[in-house]
């Protein structure tokens, strides 16, 4: 891939091994896509504008819990031991289909784990939150079993050219069902991205996010916008302490369009089959 002469002389300031990693590395990326350079030190990642290129740093230590991500790394600079390099030769594909198929278990169970969520959960707007987060986590567990690493933006386009099974399937359309994605018009997106930036607003990726939105938006990509600002913020929301949760509820349910959905006790049966059958 041809990497800009800018970002290339970013990248040989940095102390520490490091590397190119994400869509820039395969033939995904948009014009909205950063370059996404993995340094393998501890810090804090962080966002560059290079003139008209964007740079996403992201720290990576220890390495080894990161080897899927540095599957196909174009290295800029390696240790002394090279210790990137010889990591990197190591991840065979055979490796990398085992490490996938492991982290796409991990998904599904932690979609299990929000199903359950929402079957318990005293109030529907909740109810909707956390059966929402399941199905972007049945998402991303689908597609890594399969063999494809998630990536949050190309996402939706990355199912659409999986060939799925009939049961596979099943659980792909009642997750898209459950997201929203045939709800998408630019009406709803424009006021996600406004509460979304609100929700954001402390955060260091916070307009690199909404850059990759409104540009999928202003190209007409309407789901694509609207499933990628609810896949940030169901990994975003997964963590937070229900303080978090009670303070911006009124801007979650704007942003993740949650008052739209309906039928979630038929929605999370077919989920929960389908996520049942990904671990068997």
């Amino acid at each position: 891939m041809a990497i800009p002469k800018e970002v290339r002389e970013y990248a040989a300031d940095i102390p520490h091994p490091s590397g190119l990693i994400g869509c820039r590395c395969g033939s995904l990326s948009l014009d909205c896509c950063e370059y996404d350079i993995a340094i393998i030190a501890e810090g804090k990642n962080s966002v560059v504008k290079l003139g008209k290129y964007t740079v996403e740093t992201i720290y990576l230590k220890p390495l080894k819990e990161h080897l899927v991500d540095i599957k196909d790394i174009e290295i800029f600079k390696d240790s002394k031991t090279l210790l990137l390099s010889s990591t990197a030769k190591e991840i065979t594909d055979a490796k990398y289909g085992r490490l996938l198929a492991a982290a796409g278990k991990k998904q599904l169970v932690a979609s299990l784990f929000f199903q359950q969520k929402t079957k318990s959960a005293k109030q529907p707007i909740l109810a909707a939150l956390w059966l929402k987060i399941a199905a972007y986590r049945h998402m991303a567990g689908t597609l890594t079993i399969s063999g494809v690493r998630p990536m949050p933006l190309h996402e939706l386009d990355q199912i659409r050219q999986q060939d799925l099974t009939s049961e596979v399937a099943d659980g792909v359309n009642a997750s898209l069902e459950c997201i929203g994605v045939e709800r998408a018009t630019r009406s709803q997106i424009t006021r996600s991205i406004e509460a979304f930036a609100e929700i954001k607003s402390n955060d260091y990726d916070r307009d690199l996010v909404l850059a990759k939105a409104e540009y999928l938006l202003n190209n007409g990509k309407l789901a694509d916008s609207y499933y990628y600002m609810g896949r940030i913020l169901a990994d975003m929301v997964s963590s937070k302490s229900e303080q978090h949760l009670a303070r911006y509820s009124k801007l979650y349910q704007i942003a993740l369009d949650l008052g739209s959905v309906q039928n979630l006790e038929r929605i999370q049966k077919v989920l929960f089959r389908a996520t049942k059958r990904g671990l068997n």
